[in-house]
């Protein structure tokens, strides 16, 4: 007969009858591993003194009501990897110390389920689906130091009976977002959260936090885990059966005799995971809103320059504008984290995990995707659309129509919206920082690496696009081709575009590939003042560069005043000069004009000589480019 001690562990048994372990009052300890055919708890009449029960990866989908009035002595039971959904009370169990109910589809625990317990210390509920627990479910748990909640779905915490526990695990819970004081948990040495906001009660230095190495080690792989070693681990009392100490009592014991004990809490705040500001410094912070307001303001007016204006809008210029447009965006995505740092202004960790999982970060995000990739697909458009205007000119005696140029232009808005959608898809994370950008930060989870990468993969070959394309271009005329057919300062526009957009998106792809590597070379600090200064610098620069430098806006800006000034006053003949008068003084060097409104098509196909006859043209003379 059983006596004492069984084990049936690595044994290829896959079914035991349900009253197989039936009277016998001697057996303490019983364990059976891997009996996937097991539907039913066995009946253990008469098996009064049993003390530890191990029943795991077997398919039990319930306990039976009268299990504990079965086994008054039991101290552990673990059962772990079975299908329970529905937990019974355990309040007769009141010898039970540890308990592991792991990787199971408990959805619910009941203000019954444990009460009572005044002996329990241990409880182990990680991987189920777990969304609601009574108020009062742990007030009669005076003796509970550990308990493990990872990977459930958790909303709220009851903190009733928790304020003896030394050892608490609440990662896996996304919409577990609220603060916890460090009166909470007045006894606690190991603390693991789903947010970095929700250690910042338990100090503000990064030194202060650290990881504990048992539980991360349980973490890295938990399925791998051995049950019955876990059991002993459960069960420390019992030397004569061979358990081992659990090497958290042990560590908790060296702790408790420092002079100064810390507490270990993960994941540790940082300067991506802040507590009081989202700007940690002055100098950020003064350097986002000067982004926000030049942004704003500079490509509002480029925007009514280009659009407004009553000169002729060549495909260039509208060209400049659509990136005025997305650069726009780029200053109101900006100006949503600076709005959220002004108004969780030294308070930022009560608000961080709800702006990271709320609307607004994902918003933000989109809009900042959107934006810059917009940028970079718009300014590729406007380097391929010079050159294919130069090849046309030379071969045809025209440039692409408008038209044109307008449909590529959606299609480039297309793709950005498509990148910037992906993330919403989970293709990438928005929220994996409260920056909302779906880049890769320090000690963060690669989740998004490899959008990150494919997108600066893009990136990188539309600048190369560009910089071949304008190289080819500026050899041309160098050669002294296209002089007569060219608007000079949009050229040079173009390239100073493509100079400053180049050169400032150089660290975000080091910061991008140095993530790859796992080549972190520079300080979060630094890491973090790049994304919110350096990255959305261009949609500062780029307009400012079209207001001071091009003449272009010169003279509609000047067009403009007078229209406003003229308006209903003067014929529209006399409009009509003075937009000729101005695309004279503005260009100098424009195209003969008969490649307005055609494509790359042979003169004489389209009929142009009986077009151009039919316009009057006043006669200028045209500086070659290279003047």
């Amino acid at each position: 007969p059983l006596s004492h001690c069984s084990h049936f562990y690595d044994n290829p048994i896959q079914f035991v009858g349900q009253s197989a372990f039936q009277y016998l009052p001697k057996l303490h300890t019983l364990s059976l591993n891997g009996a996937t055919d097991i539907r039913e708890f066995p009946d253990l009449k008469g098996t009064t003194s049993l003390e530890v029960l191990t029943l795991t990866r077997a398919g039990i989908h319930f306990l039976p009501r009268r299990m504990c009035q079965q086994l008054p002595s039991l101290r552990v039971l673990e059962l772990s990897h079975n299908q329970i959904e529905e937990l019974p009370s355990f309040h007769r169990c009141q010898q039970l110390e540890e308990l592991g109910l792991q990787h199971n589809k408990i959805q619910e625990i009941r203000a019954d389920t444990f009460v009572q317990l005044l002996a329990l210390r241990s409880m182990q509920v990680f991987w189920n689906y777990i969304q609601f627990i009574h108020p009062e479910a742990f007030v009669t748990l005076h003796s509970l130091t550990k308990l493990d909640l990872t990977d459930n779905q958790l909303v709220t915490l009851p903190l009733d009976g928790l304020a003896g526990l030394t050892h608490l695990k609440l990662q896996g819970n996304p919409a577990l977002s609220e603060p916890f004081t460090k009166e909470s948990f007045p006894k606690m040495r190991v603390l693991e959260v789903p947010y970095a906001y929700q250690c910042c009660a338990y100090g503000s230095c990064s030194s202060f936090f650290r990881v504990s190495s048992q539980w991360e080690a349980e973490d890295m792989a938990p399925e791998e885990e051995d049950p019955h070693k876990r059991t002993l681990e459960l069960f420390p009392g019992h030397a004569d059966n061979h358990y081992d100490l659990d090497a958290d009592d042990l560590q908790l014991d060296l702790e408790e005799s420092k002079l100064h004990p810390t507490i270990q809490c993960t994941p540790s705040p940082g300067p991506f995971k802040p507590c009081d500001h989202l700007f940690e410094s002055w100098i950020i912070r003064l350097g986002v809103w000067v982004i926000v307001l030049v942004s704003v303001l500079c490509n509002g007016l480029v925007i009514l320059a280009v659009f407004a204006s009553p000169s002729y809008l060549s495909p260039v210029k509208f060209l400049v504008g659509s990136i005025a447009g997305a650069n726009l965006l780029t200053g109101i995505s900006c100006s949503m984290l600076a709005l959220v740092d002004s108004l969780t202004y030294g308070r930022f960790a009560r608000y961080g995990a709800r702006w990271e999982t709320g609307a607004g970060c994902r918003v933000t995000g989109f809009l900042s995707v959107l934006a810059s990739q917009a940028a970079i697909f718009l300014l590729t458009l406007a380097a391929v659309q010079c050159s294919l205007s130069a090849s046309c000119v030379r071969g045809y005696g025209k440039s692409p129509s408008l038209g044109k140029v307008k449909a590529a232009a959606c299609c480039c808005l297309l793709l950005s919206s498509v990148a910037a959608v992906l993330p919403l898809f989970s293709i990438g994370e928005y929220g994996a920082s409260p920056l909302c950008l779906p880049y890769p930060i320090p000690e963060g989870k690669p989740t998004s690496l490899g959008f990150t990468v494919a997108l600066v993969m893009t990136n990188t070959l539309c600048f190369l696009t560009i910089t071949g394309t304008y190289i080819r271009l500026y050899c041309s005329l160098l050669k002294g081709e296209f002089s007569a057919v060219w608007d000079c300062a949009m050229v040079k526009h173009v390239a100073w575009l493509i100079f400053t957009n180049c050169l400032l998106y150089c660290p975000v792809a080091f910061l991008t590939f140095s993530s790859t590597l796992n080549l972190f070379l520079i300080t979060p600090e630094v890491i973090k003042s790049v994304f919110l200064v350096v990255l959305p610098l261009p949609a500062c620069l780029n307009p400012l560069l079209y207001l001071l430098f091009n003449p272009h806006f010169r003279d509609d800006f000047r067009l403009l005043r007078q229209k406003g000034q003229d308006k209903g006053s003067f014929p529209q003949s006399c409009r009509a000069d003075d937009m000729e008068k101005s695309s004279y003084d503005s260009t100098q060097a424009l195209v003969n004009f008969s490649d307005i409104d055609h494509m790359c098509e042979t003169p004489d196909s389209l009929g142009v000589r009986p077009i151009l006859d039919s316009y009057s043209f006043p006669s200028m003379a045209l500086i070659p480019c290279q003047q």
